[in-house]
């Protein structure tokens, strides 16, 4: 039986929040959840985000069955992401510059049958949390992240590195857009943890794992964003937890 849980937060630092999310359960077996980090100053950031994830939450709730096969599934979020891409895209021609160059993360999943897919832009992140074990789903699109995979920088490098926030894809910001898919075959007592860059940068490593498996023992997941608050909260904080109980 799938539960799913959201919490979001300015943060300590920012003015605004730029993050949104979205996500629900539609049987035993089947839902989703998405989460968006916008760009472009407070009012466009959150415009695309909110654009981004309005647009998964509504194909997502009118189109997804139960029982679906996973290549249907998988076409599905495939047609979400291109539509929400095109309908930030568009939103931000039809500003007239003012809403020039805006976009958003986005990290997406659809679980149907104990199946999970998952499409990811930009660095908004997946973690799949298996028998106390935090293992990330998905890759950044960052400069260093890329910089890591060529061997030109280590994690600890990248960690304070001045381009370690320079995003090389996101929603919105070109006619179209690639997203990386990955599949997780869930188990009994997994969870997917769809979260902004302002929780795990806030709890990395064992701090996260720990405070996921506080949520999972019945803490409140707002938790993690008063966890994130007292770390520095220098960003905004979403986090949308996945539970196959």
């Amino acid at each position: 039986m799938l539960q799913i849980n959201g919490a979001t937060d300015r943060g300590m630092v920012r003015e605004a929040n730029e993050d949104r999310f979205a996500g629900e359960v539609f049987d035993r077996s089947s839902g989703y959840a998405v989460v968006c980090d916008g760009m472009g100053g407070a009012a466009g950031g959150g415009i695309a985000a909110g654009i981004a994830a309005e647009e998964v939450r509504r194909m997502v709730e009118s189109s997804l069955r139960p029982h679906m096969e996973e290549r249907s599934v998988h076409l599905l979020l495939e047609s979400a992401v291109a539509n929400a891409n095109r309908a930030v895209y568009t939103r931000s021609e039809q500003a007239g510059g003012a809403l020039c160059g805006m976009g958003t993360t986005l990290c997406a999943a659809v679980i149907c049958d104990g199946t999970a897919l998952v499409a990811n832009i930009g660095d908004s992140r997946c973690y799949l949390l298996r028998e106390d074990r935090l293992t990330q789903v998905t890759e950044d699109h960052t400069a260093v992240s890329a910089m890591i995979r060529l061997g030109l920088l280590t994690p600890e490098e990248a960690a304070t590195h001045p381009d370690r926030h320079a995003i090389t894809r996101a929603v919105g910001v070109e006619p179209t857009v690639n997203a990386d898919y990955y599949t997780v075959d869930l188990a009994s007592g997994d969870a997917l943890l769809l979260c902004s860059d302002g929780l795990y940068n806030a709890l990395p490593g064992e701090e996260l794992t720990a405070a996921l498996r506080q949520v999972l023992a019945g803490e409140d997941i707002h938790s993690l964003v008063t966890k994130a608050n007292a770390a520095g909260g220098p960003d905004n904080i979403t986090a949308v937890l996945i539970h196959n109980r």
